[in-house]
């Protein structure tokens, strides 16, 4: 079965990156079911994106609540992106390998 994959794209507040960044090593994989890994871009100028890997669709559904949760530790961090989207830019799908 393919793995499923969970990004989420982040613009901080100014003088937010280095605590943003910490937030994120906070992050433990072992505290999710079905995560197999978590990396986190820092793209300049306060622009992040958080990807994790799982096990299937529905172990990135089982972990939603929790994921939430981490993510309202972040959002006093934050800029809005835009008004229609808030403070993140999430996708998620199945992993096309070779």
């Amino acid at each position: 079965m393919p793995k499923f994959a969970s990004s989420v794209r982040f613009q901080t507040k100014k003088g937010q990156e280095d605590a943003f960044m910490e937030a994120n090593l906070k992050f433990e994989i072992a505290d999710y079911a079905g995560c197999l890994s978590h990396q986190c871009v820092n793209a300049g100028n306060g622009r992040f994106q958080s990807m994790v890997v799982w096990e299937s669709e529905d172990a990135l559904v089982q972990a939603r609540p929790l994921l939430i949760k981490f993510l309202d530790t972040l959002r006093p961090m934050l800029e809005e992106i835009s008004p229609e989207l808030g403070v993140t830019d999430p996708i998620s799908g199945y992993i096309i390998e070779k």
